[in-house]
């Protein structure tokens, strides 16, 4: 029967370097070592099984008779060749090194998975960790991101300059405005001629409401669902979030540890274009849970938030007419109004319509 040939390694005191590899045998009476450099024979009788070397990752195999020699090989698949496993003096050999490489391989997935809880602790603390880190970066930072995202947008898209109108969007927007101004953040409406139904905030607290949304809303309360998403947007500094969210693990943990500087230039770069605004499903859905309080605290009827997706979800059957940018950077308004439902079921207060038609303001706005 042909012996299994097994990578082996000779050390050798004649041996230039003191070692060299070369292929490890075992017959009934030896264990073989034959490379070119030199062959070298072990008397079975006389061997001895151990476990060694650097991490006692390899099996050894020794003599009495020359205690300058060793050879060794990587493959544990050898302690279970025949000529080893039959010989009833090596079992206590045997055992002993599989116990040392079974405390190896425990030793090596015990660290394994120290650094897996490690990644996964980091990965479930994260948002935690970018919440933390958001409070610590300056709101100036965000205010200049959003003046030059502001400054894009109109030098592409026309601003209705109407101070009457903002007026009265002002006066029926106010207990909404106040709720979110306790808050500290300072809040800036702008209205753009643009027929897609859209509003979204920059960085800081200037908020753009397209005229197709005022166009396709029906009642003060549907915009106000959407202007308190959009302002929850600013007061939980998504957009400061979803920078931190994009850097790497180190930039995060130096942020952590109080050092924000390595955020700077990124956040400053997203300033040039409005693609950045991309919140994130779950930035979406923590949005229309505090909007939805926001209206709330404000005595404004929520439930104009439910509508206007409702409105959304009937639009959305006829894309190629009218394109809904509100729909294709925001999930899932299916779910979103049957999460806003559940609000709905909850509620006990009663709330009093806005005050001043709002068929008059969209009239003079969309004209």
């Amino acid at each position: 029967m042909d012996r299994k040939v097994y990578n082996g390694v000779l050390i050798h005191p004649d041996l230039k370097g003191g070692r060299c590899a070369g292929a490890l045998t075992i017959d009934s009476f030896s264990v073989a070592f034959t490379a070119n450099e030199m062959s070298f024979t072990l008397s079975l009788a006389e061997v001895r099984i151990s476990a060694g070397g650097a991490g006692n990752r390899f099996v050894f195999f020794t003599s009495a008779q020359h205690p300058e020699v060793s050879i060794y090989t990587d493959d544990k698949s050898i302690l279970k060749d025949e000529k080893i496993k039959g010989n009833p003096r090596f079992a206590t050999d045997v055992r002993a090194s599989k116990r040392i490489f079974r405390k190896l391989v425990i030793g090596s997935l015990s660290i394994i998975g120290a650094f897996v809880l490690l990644v996964l602790g980091l990965y479930l603390a994260k948002d935690s960790m970018v919440r933390g880190i958001a409070n610590q970066v300056p709101v100036e930072w965000e205010r200049k991101a959003g003046d030059q995202l502001f400054t894009t947008l109109t030098a592409s898209h026309e601003l209705v300059k109407n101070d009457s109108l903002k007026r009265v969007f002002l006066k029926a927007a106010q207990p909404l405005l106040s709720e979110v101004r306790r808050e500290g953040f300072p809040v800036d409406i702008y209205f753009v001629k643009d027929g897609t139904v859209n509003a979204f905030a920059l960085p800081g607290g200037k908020v753009v409401i397209q005229t197709g949304l005022i166009e396709s809303a029906h009642s003060w309360e549907e915009v106000m669902g959407v202007l308190s998403h959009e302002l929850a947007h600013v007061t939980h500094r998504h957009h400061i979030r979803g920078v931190i969210n994009n850097v790497g693990l180190f930039a995060i943990l130096s942020a952590t540890l109080g050092d924000v500087s390595a955020l700077a230039g990124t956040f400053a770069n997203m300033g040039g274009e409005l693609a950045s605004l991309a919140n994130s499903r779950s930035f979406e859905r923590e949005a229309d849970d505090a909007g939805w309080n926001y209206l709330v605290g404000a005595s404004i009827d929520p439930r104009g938030m439910i509508r206007f997706f409702e409105v959304l979800q009937k639009k959305q059957t006829d894309l190629e007419k009218l394109p809904l940018s509100i729909i294709s950077t925001h999930p899932d308004t299916k779910s979103r109004i049957a999460d806003l439902k559940k609000k709905e079921a909850k509620l006990s207060k009663r709330f009093t319509p806005i005050a001043g038609c709002y068929d008059d303001f969209k009239r003079a706005l969309c004209r």
